[in-house]
């Protein structure tokens, strides 16, 4: 006849999860994303952003993660910005540039998933997306997923970009809608430098003298926080071509995007 097993003791019980003997059924605890979200709901935003700020560092590459830190940061943060000691050119301490920065970073990894969601949103986002900003970036997603017909949509609105050269004041360089490119001098006054025209989904200019090159319109990144984060915007890069014989905005890109020119 069989001996019957004695039921183990608590102390035993112990012994076998520690040795992982045993495989019980425990209830596994909310990982940290989904408990931000639950306190994000109840309305606790600083308690969520730590929670979600914890999910991120356990899982860079969480997309829900990062779009919900992109609520809790305008939430915590709206208004701020028109505080007399508000540093708007500090991107690294900018709300508005740290929002998008994890929307970016969100879009980039699961557009399908993750940007629906954005659109939806008219709670968490709803200070940010009645910004300038968020427009603009907004408008270099739509190139950036290929949404129909966005290329000739933003080259038809779309008129006044920025070069920026390293160490140098940016030029303002505008595709004026008589097909004439303009560029603003340091007095605020317009000189013809070129001309321009639709191309595809992009643009063919002709700098001055220089031959004709087309240019594509392209969804790029502006790096900021010494290279840790970036957002998208709009760009115009230079295709094949022979290449300018100065370095100048014709070299490219031109860019259009959240940044205000007021900080380049």
């Amino acid at each position: 006849m069989p001996t019957s097993l004695s039921k183990p003791t608590r102390g035993s019980l112990l012994l076998m999860l520690c040795l992982g003997l045993t495989q019980p059924a425990l209830a596994k605890a909310p990982e940290a994303n989904a408990q931000g979200f639950a306190a994000y709901g109840k309305g606790d935003y600083k308690k969520a952003h730590a929670l979600f700020e914890k999910a991120l560092k356990q899982d860079p590459s969480n997309v829900y993660a990062r779009l919900n830190r992109a609520r809790t940061t305008t939430l915590l943060n709206q208004g701020k910005e028109d505080a007399d000691d508000f540093d708007y050119c500090a991107f690294e301490r900018n709300w508005i540039y740290l929002a998008l920065a994890d929307l970016s970073k969100a879009v980039e990894h699961d557009a399908k998933a993750i940007l629906p969601k954005i659109d939806e949103d008219t709670q968490g986002l709803k200070a940010l997306k009645a910004r300038d900003e968020y427009k603009k970036w907004r408008q270099a997603i739509s190139v950036l997923v290929e949404e129909k017909g966005i290329r000739e949509k933003v080259l038809s609105t779309a008129s006044d970009w920025w070069f920026l050269r390293p160490g140098q004041l940016p030029k303002s360089i505008t595709l004026a809608a008589d097909k004439r490119v303009m560029e603003t001098l340091q007095d605020m006054t317009e000189q013809p430098a070129g001309q321009w025209r639709p191309l595809g989904g992009g643009v063919e200019i002709k700098a001055g003298k220089e031959p004709a090159r087309p240019w594509k319109l392209l969804a790029g990144k502006y790096a900021f926080d010494q290279g840790n984060r970036f957002f998208f915007e709009l760009q115009l890069v230079p295709g094949e071509g022979p290449q300018p014989a100065e370095y100048g905005w014709s070299t490219g890109p031109l860019s259009i995007g959240p940044l205000s020119g007021d900080c380049l």
